[in-house]
């Protein structure tokens, strides 16, 4: 089964470790703590529950869930969400947002000034360009069975599924998301009672689960490089 690539580079993103991380032991996959959803987008054709407490993030989704390929390929291409149409729907201009900067925990305005020199070079894989463009209207197609709640971690269906719960982290990095965590402590608890397979995320030295070192994961965009640390209840 051939997964898709990420929509949009989001922080944080799991999608280059996703492989690294527990197989789906269950045909259906929730991500309380969505994102850009790394994990779920290596395993397209399952059934996917997507929940994020920000709503720009709820709304890209719900968007790419609901439009056909058709309409995506006629928003134009520009440097500056401002320059779009008045035709194109908020949640559209979010991604296109999203899609100017990479590693990014909130929409951008402009084209970032990497993408305009990977443009400039050919390489215009970032940016709301033709390239990318084209790629999310040739995936969308894959994610028309996914479901999305806008809301928190405890909005999840109580069902048996695998369970990728990815949240903002309890350090300095965790800061940057535009929705932070005040109780680490009842999250733990949380994830203890979900039935089925269960993967949880963390950065090395975390204490509300007993996470284990898992990996060192070098960013794409500093090469800076942290050690991931993850619990599961195998």
């Amino acid at each position: 089964m051939l997964g898709i690539k990420p929509f949009w580079n989001y922080y944080g993103g799991k999608w280059r470790a996703a492989p690294r991380y527990p197989t789906p032991r269950h045909k259906h996959i929730i991500e309380p703590f969505a994102g850009a959803a790394g994990y779920s987008l290596r395993y397209p054709d399952y059934d996917v529950t997507l929940l994020d407490v920000y709503p720009v993030i709820a709304g890209v989704w719900r968007y790419l869930i609901a439009t056909p390929a058709g309409e995506i390929m006629r928003i134009p291409c520009v440097e500056s969400v401002d320059d779009l149409p008045a035709w194109v729907p908020q949640e559209a201009r979010w991604l296109v947002g999203f899609c100017m900067n990479t590693g990014v925990a909130s929409p951008c305005k402009i084209l970032s000034r990497r993408n305009r020199y990977m443009r400039d070079i050919g390489r215009a894989v970032w940016g709301w360009s033709p390239g990318r463009r084209d790629l999310i209207a040739r995936q969308v197609e894959r994610i028309k069975h996914w479901r999305v709640i806008e809301g928190d971690y405890a909005k999840a269906p109580d069902v048996t599924a695998t369970w990728f719960i990815d949240p903002p982290y309890n350090n300095r990095a965790g800061s940057c998301y535009k929705h932070k965590l005040s109780d680490y402590e009842a999250l733990g608890a949380w994830c203890k009672t979900r039935a089925g397979q269960v993967i949880v995320c963390e950065n090395d030295g975390a204490t509300w689960l007993p996470f284990r070192p898992f990996m060192n994961l070098t960013q794409s965009i500093n090469g800076k490089t942290s050690t991931e640390a993850i619990w599961t209840n195998d």
